[in-house]
């Protein structure tokens, strides 16, 4: 009786084990998520950029989470991994590697040009998908994986030099620039396009990212007397164009998207009434359903009004969900999907990208009134 016991105990306990191991084998089928898909982002968070980093992240955050309230990709959670640059080219490259190497990335959001510059190489060695906001022209040639959906330079140079001769009557100008690849690249191009079309360029001065006195500079741009100067400064411009009220200069303030950085605008003061600038054109009251909806989604998320750089790195954002989905993960048909994309409505506007994976976008003129951004009426 003791056998038959132990037999029919034996027989019932690899019964209840065969079920257990069954339903446990079954619930890891039926139950299991798959992996999330990891994206990376290189932002200038600190150092001379922090404000445009700031932008870039909440509008990235706020894309994560529309991706995954809406059922990630393909069933798998979005997952954004976010780095600081320190705005430094050395800080950016080592923040790229991380995500690469460890982390896995399928793709990366970045900004600046510098940064943008300095881990293509990597991106492109890796087959890892790379979007910038960055402004240099030519960041997308020869480059597989790279991909631009903001404006650059080059359009809103021709756009302030336009205004310049057309509408300020302006025909001499001095160039005060951060000796960085976009202050390069920008000094170089508004001489040439701006004595092309007749005008003078008096004075050039640089300085470095690091300034804080910019007088020495702003001294011999004064004595050439220009009628305005045209400032390519990043979070310098507000301390440039204080210091040039300082020194008694009353010519026009010219200068591009950083004019209108809080910072900048705090550390100029009155000395900004009057400045004139090119931004990436952004509506916050456009009637596009997809803009009404970003707008309204950012202010209730972070407590302020959506500007330009955070509506394209959103815009980013749902394009590499998009390119994901579709491409289940392949960097190739990724790419292709993301080539083949025309017209798509996003909260910066209508995108399209060009076989060179960059995009044009339309450029708006803007003024510093009454201490606040004001757009110029065409």
């Amino acid at each position: 009786m003791k056998k038959r016991w132990l037999k029919g105990f034996i027989v019932v306990s690899m019964s209840v084990a065969a079920i257990t191991v069954f339903a446990a084998a079954a619930w890891r089928s039926d139950k299991a998520l798959p992996l999330p898909v990891k994206i990376g982002a290189v932002l200038p968070l600190t150092g001379p950029a922090a404000g445009y980093g700031k932008w870039m992240q909440q509008g990235i955050e706020l894309a994560v989470d529309e991706v995954n309230a809406a059922g990630g990709i393909n069933g798998a959670k979005l997952d954004v991994i976010v780095e600081d640059s320190r705005s430094d080219n050395r800080g950016g490259v080592d923040a790229a590697n991380k995500l690469v190497s460890i982390n896995k990335v399928k793709a990366i959001e970045t900004g600046l040009t510098g940064i943008t510059k300095s881990i293509t190489p990597i991106t492109e060695r890796n087959r890892v998908l790379l979007f910038t906001c960055a402004t240099a022209p030519g960041l997308t040639d020869d480059c597989k994986y790279v991909f631009r959906n903001a404006t650059n330079v080059r359009n809103e140079a021709d756009k302030i030099i336009a205004a310049c001769r057309q509408r300020l009557g302006i025909d001499s100008m001095a160039l005060i620039w951060l000796n960085n690849p976009v202050g390069v690249w920008a000094s170089q191009y508004f001489r040439q396009q701006f004595e092309a079309k007749g005008g003078r360029l008096v004075a050039s001065e640089s300085f470095q990212p690091d300034a804080t006195d910019m007088r020495t500079q702003l001294e011999k741009i004064r004595v050439a007397a220009p009628a305005a100067i045209y400032i390519v400064g990043y979070q310098q411009s507000g301390l440039i164009m204080k210091q040039a009220r300082e020194l008694g200069m009353t010519c026009q303030f010219l200068g591009m998207t950083d004019f209108e950085l809080p910072d900048v605008l705090k550390a100029a003061g009155t000395a900004a009434e009057g400045a004139v600038y090119t931004k990436a054109s952004f509506d916050t009251s456009s009637k596009s359903m997809e803009v009404a909806k970003y707008v309204k989604a950012y202010a209730q998320r972070f407590g302020e009004d959506p500007e330009v750089y955070s509506a394209t790195m959103y815009d980013a954002t749902h394009i590499i969900a998009k390119a994901m989905t579709a491409s289940g993960g392949d960097p190739d048909k990724a790419r292709q999907f993301i080539l083949a994309i025309k017209q798509y409505p996003g909260a910066s506007g209508l995108t399209s990208f060009m076989p060179n994976g960059d995009v044009e976008k339309p450029v708006e003129l803007k003024k510093i009134q009454g201490g606040k951004p004001t757009v110029i009426s065409e």
